[in-house]
């Protein structure tokens, strides 16, 4: 069993790298990618974690985009400790953008006679990377909602009062991104992404072209159909099925490490495609 998607203190998840690489070493897994939204500092410790347990650490990362109106995710995997200046850079400015839209969504919030304060979201996350679950957990806290869920239901979603979109990259720059920091860009969670089959296949076949190797098939709000829709995807377009879980520990705590779809672990054989295609990759380098 393996997880090839989890989040940590770093972006929005609640535990910290170690901690994350801890708990896949409980839950037996033989290895975890470390996938935090915007940001790889997360990684070299989860990687020092990962020798001391005997567990493999995958460098990750996920990167939010927009292509022709349709916003995804973009998973990268295997760049390396250290993956250039460029790269450091762009996922710098990403990460001041969300800061300024933490603050935006605040603003939204105050002018709902719904007030938080900066002081105790930074305490929520304890001082790593607050994101739109810790606003829910503040709100929940100071009795504006009842969950996180509800935060986002009725405020924090996609057209609801508080909400405010945020800057991406578009899909050529951030696999461009991605392969010349050496890493491989996957798709993630197809399934959820707002569109039909036919705009998701013409979706996979762009990003195929410019460079997208894989297919995150594999995920907790796939059912049976679409992780067959996104099997039959990888075998049109010659991509790597991939799969995690989006643990992001108790910012989302019905999602447990290393279960994908209907609860099932998240099979091992899915990281030896990807170092097989990563080993493609560095031979035609």
């Amino acid at each position: 069993m393996i997880d090839l998607h989890t989040h940590t203190r770093f972006s929005d998840g609640s535990l910290t790298p170690t901690e994350v690489v801890e708990l896949a070493a409980r839950e037996g897994l033989s290895a975890v990618a470390i996938t935090d939204h915007d940001s790889i500092d997360g990684v070299a410790e989860a990687l020092a974690a990962g020798e001391r347990l005997g567990i493999e650490v995958v460098p990750g990362v996920e990167l939010n985009l927009e292509h022709e109106q349709v916003t995804l995710d973009l998973l990268g995997y295997f760049f390396g400790r250290c993956p250039g200046e460029e790269m450091q850079t762009e996922l710098a400015e990403l990460r001041r953008y969300r800061d300024e839209r933490n603050a935006r969504i605040l603003a939204r919030l105050a002018e709902l006679d719904m007030p938080i304060d900066p002081d105790e979201l930074a305490a929520i996350a304890e001082n790593g990377a607050a994101g739109r679950p810790h606003i829910g957990e503040a709100m929940r806290r100071a009795g504006y909602a009842t969950s996180v869920g509800d935060a986002f239901a009725r405020y924090l979603r996609r057209g609801a009062p508080a909400w405010v979109d945020r800057r991406r990259l578009s899909l050529a720059e951030a696999v461009r991104l991605l392969r010349d920091a050496g890493g491989l860009p996957v798709i993630a969670h197809p399934g959820i992404i707002r569109t039909d089959h036919a705009g998701l296949t013409a979706l996979v076949r762009e990003a195929t072209r410019l460079g997208v190797v894989g297919l995150e098939c594999h995920y907790p709000l796939h059912d049976d159909a679409t992780v067959a829709r996104c099997r039959a995807l990888c075998e049109r377009f010659g991509l790597t099925p991939t799969g995690g879980s989006d643990f992001h520990g108790a910012m989302k705590p019905d999602i447990h490490i290393g279960r994908a779809d209907g609860g099932r672990p998240v099979p091992d054989v899915l990281l030896e495609g990807l170092r097989r295609r990563a080993a493609e990759v560095a031979g035609h380098t």
